[in-house]
């Protein structure tokens, strides 16, 4: 008998999260399960739902706080043999629900690392952190995305470390690789993020103006601060050398016409463009945040500066873009350790245990 698993989502937004189900269902739709991708949002849709074999259903409920009743009755009519969420919104959702229904495997992810969380989202954090501490006993295991989230949960909310798991995002294989072109003298830094704070934009943008002038920033994403970091890059005269593109699906292809990806972020849980710029052969310079250690490899496929050293970061940015690298190479590596069939067959081992 086909085991039926459910994947719960707010939605299939362009986030790291949203991003890391879709590609799962796709691994899990084949003969021994039948998978069911659960959204509270179906209108906000950034990723494809015209799957064959996978089921999508849309609650048409938009936030979780509204959403117990109706995931109760899905769960209780469809009986899932395993439900996995995400994100701290919906992996409270669940663990509620979970109380009334029971489902023999329930699968938390976490998103991020909680302690680092606080410093941006303050009461909206401590208050998910609160009732995480609680709720998470409801499931069998929580997936974390790296070892330094992994034990940052542990400590924060006083979990049995045999019941968290690391299994970092997985990449999807495409056939696009940056060329191997000649060091040129225009210098392509390209930045894909959400504008929002925690993503440091700003501090980004003090790096691009002691950069040399041959070197050309594209931001590419949407968020609340588009129209503030426009005006600072007016303010700085950096409007000849920064553009912003907004928000891209085609995210690789983007990627590959530039010589580096820069992160910027004060806080990421494993960042998932990270993974997408490797993948095709794009060295990355980023600030020290999680998962970047189990990522970059320095001097192979990029450099980590630590946290709030601009110095450092323009130096690396420089030295990055004056070096010749193995783009096939750096493909290679990444998706050896992070393709999709070895993490989603990490997530089958875990159901099978």
């Amino acid at each position: 008998m086909r085991k039926k698993i459910f994947l719960v989502l707010s939605s299939l937004g362009a986030g790291g999260s949203e991003r890391v189900y879709w590609l799962l269902s796709q691994y899990f739709n084949k003969p021994d399960y039948e998978v069911v991708v659960v959204l509270l949002n179906g209108n906000e849709c950034s990723f494809s739902t015209e799957i064959a074999g996978i089921r999508f259903v849309d609650l048409k409920t938009i936030k979780a706080s509204h959403s117990f009743f109706k995931l109760r009755k899905l769960l209780k009519d469809e009986k899932p043999y395993a439900v996995f969420s995400t994100t701290d919104h919906i992996n409270i959702l669940v663990a509620l629900v979970s109380m009334f229904v029971k489902v023999p495997n329930l699968i938390a992810r976490a998103s991020n690392n909680p302690q680092q969380m606080m410093q941006f989202y303050g009461f909206k954090a401590r208050f998910y952190n609160y009732f995480s501490r609680f709720l998470f006993v409801r499931f069998n295991s929580i997936v974390c995305q790296s070892e330094e989230m992994k034990q940052a949960i542990a400590r924060l909310y006083n979990i049995n470390l045999n019941r968290l798991i690391v299994i970092h995002n997985p990449v999807i294989i495409t056939s696009v690789i940056k060329p191997q072109n000649q060091i040129s003298g225009l210098k392509r830094l390209i930045a894909v993020n959400r504008l929002i704070k925690e993503k440091g934009l700003f501090r980004l943008l003090e790096v691009m103006k002691a950069l040399p002038q041959n070197y050309v920033l594209t931001i590419a994403g949407d968020g609340p601060l588009m129209n503030t970091l426009k005006a600072e890059v007016q303010n700085i005269g950096l409007n000849e050398r920064v553009k912003f593109i907004g928000e891209i699906k085609n995210v690789t292809d983007v990627i590959s016409k530039h010589d580096l990806l820069v992160l910027s972020s004060f806080t990421e849980g494993f960042p998932n463009v990270v993974l997408e710029s490797l993948s095709v052969g794009v060295p990355v310079v980023t600030f020290r945040v999680g998962g970047v250690n189990e990522l970059i490899k320095e001097g192979f496929n990029g450099f980590i500066a630590e946290q709030n050293d601009l110095c450092t970061l323009r130096q690396q940015i420089i030295r990055a873009c004056n070096q010749t690298w193995q783009h096939p190479n750096i493909k290679a590596d990444i998706i050896e350790r992070f393709g999709l069939d070895k993490i989603g067959m990490e997530y089958e081992t875990l159901l099978a245990n």
